[in-house]
C-alpha cells in the first residue's frame, strides 16, 4: 500500500486552512496541522486556528497539544506527524498535513541532523525574537558572540545571521548524522498570491483578530499567569498587545507593528518555501479557492503512484 499524503503550505494569510478543510472532506481524510502556534491552548484568535464550522467538518490534529508556558521544537512535530501518519495509513485515510511553518514539514518529510535537533529550540527562540526585536539587534548580539561570523555575514541577510547565531549559541558548527526521511509518498503543494493582495489580506486579518476579541485573549493568558517570556506568547500579535495593554505603546501603534512584522514574516516564508524544489505552486488569486482545491485533488488523482 502506498503511504500517500498531500501536504498544503504558503505564507500566513494566505488561505490554507479553508482549502485544506475542503481538500481533506472530499477525501474523506484528516487534518494534521503544521503549524508552531495552534498547538497552543487558549491561543485560538491570534494563531488564526481553524474555526468551529472548519472543525465540525473533518477531523484536525495538533491543534490544543500543550500549554503556553511548555517549549515544543521540530523533533517533537516529527514524532507525533509520522505516528500520527502511520496510524490514518492502518485505517485507509488520507492525511493532508496543511500549515506554514516550513521547518516542521521539511524535518518531517527529511528527517532531522542529530545536532539540528538539540538545537532546533535556541532556533525557534531567535527566530521568536527576530520578529520581536527586529534583524539589527540580532546581527549585533553576533557580533558579540562570534566577531570571525559577524564580519562574514551582510547585516541584511536574515537567514544567515540567524544560522550563524543558532551556532554560536550551541557552540557547534558540524552536523551530526542524519535521522532517515520518512518512508512515504507526498503531493505538496504551496499556496501564494501576489504580494499587494497578500498584504491587504493581512492587514485586514488583523483587523478582523481584534473584531473577533484578540485583545480579551491576551488579557486571558495574562489572567492564566502567563506573560511576555511565556515561550508560546513569543509570538505574532501577542507581544506587540502586550506592549499596549502595559502602557509602552498605543493601540494604533501595536496594530501598525503587527501589521508590518505579519507582511515581513510571510516574506520570510515564501523564501523558505522557494528552496524546496517538492512545491507545487497554486496563485489562489488567480485560481481561487475552489478552482485549486480541484487541482490538487486532480493532481492527487493522476499522479503516479497515487
Amino acid at each position: 500500500m502506498l503511504r500517500k499524503l498531500i501536504i498544503i503550505t504558503g505564507p500566513t494569510g494566505v488561505g490554507k486552512t479553508p482549502l485544506g478543510v475542503n481538500v481533506a472532506c472530499t477525501l474523506a481524510g484528516e487534518v494534521i496541522s503544521a503549524d508552531s502556534r495552534q498547538l497552543y491552548r487558549y491561543m485560538n484568535i491570534g494563531t488564526a486556528k481553524p474555526d468551529p464550522l472548519e472543525l465540525a467538518k473533518v477531523k484536525h490534529h495538533g491543534l490544543d497539544l500543550k500549554d503556553p508556558d511548555e517549549r515544543t521544537n521540530a523533533g517533537q512535530f516529527v514524532k507525533y506527524a509520522r505516528t500520527l501518519c502511520e496510524g490514518l495509513w492502518q485505517r485507509g485515510v488520507v492525511p493532508v498535513m496543511v500549515g506554514g511553518t516550513g521547518l516542521y514539514i521539511q524535518a518531517f518529510l527529511d528527517g532531522l541532523w542529530a545536532e539540528e535537533s538539540q538545537a532546533e529550540e535556541i532556533r525557534a527562540t531567535l527566530e521568536q525574537r527576530l520578529q520581536v526585536e527586529g534583524l539589527s539587534r540580532l546581527y549585533d548580539e553576533l557580533g558579540h558572540l562570534d566577531p570571525v561570523a559577524h564580519s562574514r555575514v551582510t547585516a541584511g541577510d536574515t537567514q544567515r545571521v540567524l544560522r550563524a547565531l543558532e551556532l554560536a549559541l550551541t557552540g557547534n558548527g558540524k552536523r551530526g548524522i542524519g535521522a532517515e526521511p520518512f518512508d512515504c509518498t507526498p503531493l505538496a503543494f504551496c499556496l501564494h498570491r501576489e504580494r499587494a493582495e497578500l498584504n491587504h489580506r493581512l492587514d485586514l486579518r488583523v483587523d478582523n483578530m481584534m473584531e473577533q476579541g484578540l485583545m480579551s485573549e491576551v488579557e486571558g493568558l495574562l489572567a492564566r499567569g502567563y506573560h511576555r517570556q511565556t515561550f508560546g506568547l513569543q509570538s505574532l500579535g501577542y507581544q506587540e498587545l502586550m506592549d499596549f495593554s502595559e502602557g509602552r505603546c498605543s493601540r494604533a501603534v501595536a496594530l501598525a507593528r503587527i501589521k508590518l512584522r505579519t507582511r515581513q514574516y510571510a516574506k520570510r516564508q515564501v523564501t523558505w518555501f522557494r528552496k524546496d524544489r517538492r512545491y507545487r505552486w497554486l496563485d489562489l488569486g488567480v485560481w481561487g479557492r475552489e478552482g485549486a482545491s480541484q487541482s490538487v485533488l486532480e493532481q492527487f488523482r493522476n499522479h503516479s503512484g497515487f
